[in-house]
């Protein structure tokens, strides 16, 4: 505020005293009793509007944190469905196969600079996990066990390893290889062969690590290499998201 509105207050509140000083005893008690009861009644809304505001934040607090509750609720309930849909997707796959014996496994933990593509099982010696032995999804070939402990597993993501395949449709045969995400390349597979966007590419059992018959993924792409006239650049795609796995599946070798 400036100097000149401060004294002109300060001038127009001397005014208003001695301006008061000048009037009869009876007025000056009325207009007491008129400040008085203004001043209660002024002091008496402010004292309900703030208990009123309080009261409104309270209450504004507690819906607040029913609706965080409500949130999370909902969050774990669709959590919950989500986990139904996948392990019923996962149990459809194993009993297509009635002589497939597996074992149930969760992922609890990864390689944090996924240098090395590996993931973390909860199952190891404790329930007869051997190395080599392939891990699976509902959707395909996950990649196969290289360390076992007493109560976890390291598995070795397809990402790092090469695969004999075959393809299913024409039963052409090459060795599969990562490229980049889900995408892989089948290696060595001559012109002669029919190759189509859409064939299915499934592991050949050829090796010894991986049996026969496991998908891998889908041909999206067929190149004819100029630089080499022989073989065909077969491109394919994963259907497993191996950024996002938190359910696998160790197949146990059938000599065992």
């Amino acid at each position: 505020m400036s100097l000149s509105k401060v004294v002109t207050a300060y001038f127009l509140w001397v005014a208003l005293c001695l301006s008061l000083m000048g009037l009869p005893q009876p007025l000056k008690t009325y207009v007491g009793e008129v400040c008085r009861a203004g001043i209660f009644s002024s002091s008496q809304w402010l004292f309900t509007r703030v208990v009123r505001y309080a009261h409104n934040q309270e209450k504004m607090q507690f819906l607040l944190t029913q609706n965080v509750q409500f949130a999370l609720e909902n969050m774990s309930l669709r959590e919950d469905g989500w986990e139904n849909v996948r392990l019923r997707q996962a149990l459809s796959f194993v009993q297509q196969d009635t002589e497939m014996e597996v074992i149930p496994a969760e992922v609890i933990g990864r390689d944090p600079d996924q240098l090395e593509d590996v993931l973390i099982l909860d199952v190891g010696y404790d329930q007869g996990i051997g190395i080599d032995w392939p891990v699976i999804t509902a959707e395909g070939l996950v990649g196969h066990i290289v360390q076992v402990g007493e109560r976890s597993s390291v598995v070795q993501l397809l990402t790092r390893s090469r695969v004999s395949a075959i393809v299913q449709q024409s039963r052409a045969q090459g060795i599969v290889s990562w490229v980049q995400g889900r995408r892989f390349r089948l290696q060595f597979v001559d012109t002669n062969n029919q190759v189509q966007e859409g064939d299915r590419i499934i592991s050949s059992g050829l090796g010894g690590r991986y049996p026969k018959g496991i998908p891998i993924g889908r041909v999206i792409e067929v190149l004819q290499e100029m630089r080499d006239p022989v073989f065909q650049s077969i491109y394919l795609e994963s259907l497993v998201d191996f950024i996002d796995l938190e359910e696998v599946f160790i197949m146990r070798p059938a000599k065992l």
